[in-house]
């Protein structure tokens, strides 16, 4: 019984990571594949529509059509998801109906008991709204328009069987991994004792993640590399049946015509094709393949995957259908998957490792009294928080906007419930603050997640734009409280000496949540309701609370100092004449906090879309910034302890940010030759030019986009230089001792928000007057190395300079 307590935490931990890494795999399995059968089926519809069009403007009613049974059948025959296939007039009325022999009944009937199918078809309500089908519609032309419309039912249910048995194996070998790690937890603690196993529990845990990913990363490409394949090989496949019903009733391919434009139309069909081609005994008859391909310019033209399928012409020959694909399109649509899954993947990470590291403190040895046992259990309750409501961030807009739509309310009412969350979280700052040193620190939290909950419940259960607004404001509110009880909770753990690593859980906690919040949150939108996601996140505060209530330890109850009977109103006069917390706060506080929401989160998605990135690229460059902060935040405390000055680590963030905007604006600068907007030195355009031509500059380069990854990057860097180190440099200034370090932290907090606020407020205007062109970014660039000028100068000069780890 001892040793499974022992281990219970680890084995809990290491079970919830692996459903985690399973349910992630197998939710971006299901979406991708999904997308890419899709696509497929859409492609053999094309060929139906292709003939069909080509009846239709001939003039002929589409009743006459001949042929259409075999035709819809060759291509079920394809693809085995495609339950029907149909041609409808423009009323949506059945024209044609050819159906898998146990749906038929359901999907379509006669109209009259002496009709064939030239006599119309009618459609049952089943045939609008199955629950697992989905329907491609294809227009049919004729020389005046739209005239009907192709139909394919297909059975979703078909194509998500494929991605589950190749996720069998997955199941099985993730549960032999959990078997594994509980029985080597048990053997060592047995064998070797407590210190031995504690020592092996994160490389044991890292290893068993790490054969986790590789299986999930085999299945998942295998499932793409088919997918993708089959698209070709599924019109191969339509064109080789098209073709041989011919042949087989004894017609040479000698007697055909127009082979060529129908192996030219396949191609148009799915452009990714290099070349599709009829040979006989190697000899080529008929072939039509990209012009690049031709010369020799294509990606993948010396590795293509060849499907070969043969085609009955004649005893004495033996013609195949040959198509050609490069191995760079499987490449690439397994790239696109890889992203967002080592995405996914880096959150369900930092969510795991963040409790293991609780996890090994706590179970360390050393008492609930020892500093880094505390701080290790502090960041899972603050990141918890954070979780809870970053689950809800990527559908919240779409929310607002159904809601506003639904009440009947003019659209700009859609950012009030955004607004009243930054009023919210800023209105609960002073007051949680004031009663930091009147409660229990521990009961602050609980308050603070316990709002949180309350808002995301309110909203996920009363679709209403009250509820909306009135949930996101409580929402702030615990938000702000959880700010001020993780800051409060962490100096009072820490040393004097140790500002700096206090207020990195705070900022690791918050960045970590955001990350693991914002990834998994967008994957379970995908696949359940957005009001259900919230009640999720609703049900990961009341996690938090049990957290706090049963995990995280109490601090003994603090006497408040002499210092803090100062009024708030003669706290904030003090706080505005103190020389060191008004340069901290002008120089370094408003200004990160500018760069935070004026370029990171506004500017820089508006730029990198005008520049040609898309959305995808968008978002992982919001994940490189968000990463590069979470990292460099666990460094910055290391940092300030070596070069044992605080406003050194201050100046060389502020440095990082002016680099990062000003390479920003460069590298997606238009290079159209349109002048620069009046207010940008001509000198600006000129090394933007320069830079991007070194580069190679054209469409979205390899070169370029590697170096706005740097750009991303430097801000990154600046960031995380920066968000823990200036909380730490308030907290430990002069004037924090008098007026008191909570009410000081909670006023910086206050103000620093200006920052927020004037960032979009600021940039936003600019880029408008510059028409979208990025090289107004230069100059916020040039006046954020100013300041970082201006503060090194200032802290050299004295002011209250304090080395602080």
């Amino acid at each position: 019984m001892t040793a499974l307590r022992r281990v219970l935490p680890g084995i809990m931990l290491t079970a919830i990571s692996l459903l985690l890494f399973a349910y992630v795999g197998y939710g971006e399995a299901t979406r991708v594949y999904l997308q890419i059968r899709m696509e497929r089926i859409d492609q053999l519809g094309a060929t139906l529509q292709t003939a069909v069009g080509q009846f239709a403007k001939s003039g002929l009613p589409l009743d006459q059509f001949g042929g259409f049974e075999r035709r819809s059948q060759q291509v079920r025959t394809v693809d085995p998801a495609i339950m029907a296939g149909l041609i409808v007039d423009v009323d949506g009325r059945p024209i044609f109906c050819e159906a898998d022999a146990t749906v038929r009944d359901r999907l379509c009937r006669p109209a009259g008991d002496t009709g064939g199918p030239a006599a119309g078809w009618t459609a049952t309500p089943q045939h609008r709204g199955l629950e697992t089908d989905a329907t491609v519609r294809l227009p049919i032309r004729d020389k005046f328009g739209v005239v009907g419309s192709v139909l394919l039912h297909v059975d979703q249910m078909r194509i998500k069987q494929v991605v589950d048995e190749a996720f069998y194996p997955v199941f099985i070998i993730t549960g032999g991994l959990f078997l594994l790690f509980t029985a080597v937890q048990l053997i060592l603690w047995a064998w070797r004792g407590e210190a031995v196993r504690q020592r092996w529990l994160t490389p044991l845990f890292l290893g068993v993640l790490a054969v986790n990913l590789a299986v999930l990363t085999t299945v998942m490409f295998d499932l793409y590399r088919k997918g993708t394949e089959g698209q070709a090989e599924a019109l191969a496949r339509s064109m080789a049946a098209r073709i041989s019903a011919a042949t087989e009733i004894g017609i040479p391919l000698s007697a055909f015509s127009g082979i060529d434009a129908t192996l030219a139309e396949y191609r148009r069909i799915n452009p990714n094709i290099a070349a599709i081609s009829l040979l006989d005994q190697s000899k080529v008859l008929y072939s039509v393949e990209d012009q690049r391909v031709a010369l020799g310019l294509a990606d993948g033209v010396f590795e293509r995957l060849t499907f070969d399928l043969p085609i009955q012409d004649s005893p004495e020959h033996n013609v195949v259908l040959s198509v050609e694909l490069p191995v760079s399109v499987v490449l690439a649509a397994m790239a696109t998957g890889a992203r967002n899954f080592l995405a996914l993947f880096f959150g369900c990470a930092v969510f795991a490792l963040m409790f293991l590291r609780a996890v090994r403190e706590g179970q360390g040895g050393a008492g609930s009294e020892d500093t880094a046992v505390r701080l290790a259990l502090l960041r899972p309750a603050y990141f918890l928080g954070i979780f809870a409501d970053a689950l809800s961030l990527s559908m919240l807009p779409e929310i607002a906007k159904e809601t506003v739509a639904a009440a009947g309310l003019p659209s700009e009412w859609v950012s009030l419930p955004f607004t009243l969350f930054f009023v919210g979280l800023t209105g609960a700052l002073l007051p949680a603050s004031y009663v930091t040193e009147r409660i229990e620190v521990r009961k602050l939290f609980l308050i603070g997640a316990a709002a949180v909950g309350g808002g995301l419940f309110l909203v996920s259960l009363v679709p209403e734009f009250w509820s909306l607004c009135l949930g996101r404001a409580i929402g702030g509110v615990g938000q702000g409280t959880l700010l001020v009880a993780v800051q409060a909770y962490a100096f009072d753990v820490v040393g004097s000496g140790q500002r700096t690593r206090a207020a990195a859980v705070q900022v690791m906690g918050y960045n970590g949540g955001l990350i693991v919040g914002t990834g998994l949150g967008g994957l379970l939108a995908v696949f359940n309701p957005d009001r259900d996601v919230l009640f999720v996140g609703g049900l990961v505060a009341v996690a938090a609370c049990l957290y706090i209530v049963f995990v995280l330890p109490a601090l003994p109850h603090r006497r408040q100092p002499a210092g803090e009977s100062v009024s708030l109103i003669g706290a904030v006069g003090r706080l505005a004449r103190a020389p060191d917390f008004m340069a901290v706060l002008g120089l370094v506080g408003i200004t990160s906090k500018f760069a935070l929401a004026g370029v990171a989160m506004f500017a820089m998605p508006l730029v990198l879309h005008q520049a040609g990135y898309q959305d995808d690229e968008v978002g992982q460059a919001l994940m490189v910034f968000a990463v590069v902060t979470y990292l460099i935040t666990g460094i910055a405390p290391r940092l300030v302890g070596r070069l044992g000055s605080i406003d050194g680590v201050l100046t060389i963030g502020m440095v990082m940010l002016a680099l990062g905007i000003g390479l920003l604006g460069l590298l997606v600068a238009p290079l159209d030759g349109a002048a620069p907007p009046p207010f940008v030195p001509t000198w600006v355009a000129v090394l933007a030019a320069d830079l991007q031509g070194a580069l190679g500059a054209s469409v979205v380069p390899v070169a370029t986009g590697l170096a706005v990854v740097v750009a991303v990057a430097a801000l990154g860097v600046g960031q995380g230089l920066i968000a823990a180190p200036v909380v730490a440099r308030v907290a430990d200034s002069r004037v924090a001792s008098t007026v008191g370090r909570e009410r000081t932290l909670a006023v910086y907090r206050l103000a620093e928000r200006a920052g927020h606020i004037l960032g979009p407020t600021l940039v936003g205007p600019v880029l408008l007057a510059a028409h979208g062109n990025a090289t107004p970014l230069t100059v916020f660039a040039v006046v954020f190395a100013g300041m970082a000028v201006l503060y090194g100068i200032w802290s050299i000069a004295g002011h209250d300079r304090r080395g602080v780890a």
